[in-house]
């Protein structure tokens, strides 16, 4: 499975996928550092990741990045029919499919860490320039709580938008499900309606603003991983030709 795992990983290297993920996460920092050359007063760290950063991340760049993300992750394969090639391979094709997943996970959720560094690092450079520096200390364990949560509840999302990338030659529809998705997310924000609430693409914002987001979390976390089981059953017996 680590062989695998490592030619997954070495499929990204020089492709637009592995270009994605380490340029997407820098732009909350970008804004973070923007509001901070124009703030007229020096805030509190805890509020711009809380308030500012994660928000941004959760509610619209995180489902549009991983859409982007696992489409092009499904485009390699389906590019110069690639999947004649593997699953000619003696391997088991539950594997091929698991380690897919496991990869695309692992980077949304280093895509999620590089989206505190960028962010950390924009607002000081923000606030040096302001002469306005963010006041506080970080809050490590928060931060660290909530990031976590919000991994375990975007991964329906992130198994949803897997299945449709591999599922499809098509690089059209896991792009239209990203998009639906997020809309949908976005309306729910906007009207603040609790209707949508287990939505996968709503969960995020509900684990950042709801009172107690571990339920949410431990749905999303759940929900994903039998997604993802039922995932692997269906493209085992799909026809890729």
């Amino acid at each position: 499975m680590i062989a695998i795992l490592q030619v997954e990983i070495r499929k990204l290297n020089g492709s637009l996928a592995l270009l994605l993920a380490v340029l997407a996460p820098a732009l909350p920092g970008l804004l973070a550092g923007l509001s901070l050359i124009s703030a007229d007063r020096a805030p509190q760290w805890g509020s711009i990741f809380t308030s500012f950063v994660l928000p941004i991340w959760s509610l619209f760049l995180l489902p549009m990045v991983v859409a982007a993300f696992t489409t092009l992750v499904g485009q390699i394969e389906y590019r110069a029919r690639g999947w004649d090639h593997l699953l000619a391979l003696p391997i088991a094709r539950w594997k091929l499919f698991l380690a897919k997943a496991i990869v695309v996970l692992a980077a949304t959720a280093t895509m999620t860490l590089l989206v505190l560094l960028f962010a950390w690092v924009g607002a000081s450079i923000g606030g040096a320039i302001s002469g306005h520096a963010p006041l506080g200390a970080l809050p490590w364990a928060k931060l660290a709580r909530t990031v976590l949560l919000l991994l375990a509840g975007t991964t329906m999302l992130v198994v949803i938008q897997l299945w449709a990338a591999l599922r499809f030659a098509s690089f059209v529809i896991p792009l239209v499900v990203g998009i639906c998705g997020t809309l949908v997310a976005m309306a729910v924000a906007m009207t603040r309606t609790d209707q949508a609430a287990w939505f996968p693409w709503v969960l995020p914002l509900k684990i950042l603003s709801a009172p107690d987001p571990v339920h949410y979390a431990l749905f999303g976390g759940i929900g994903g991983l039998i997604l993802l089981a039922i995932m692997i059953g269906d493209l085992g017996r799909h026809d890729f030709r």
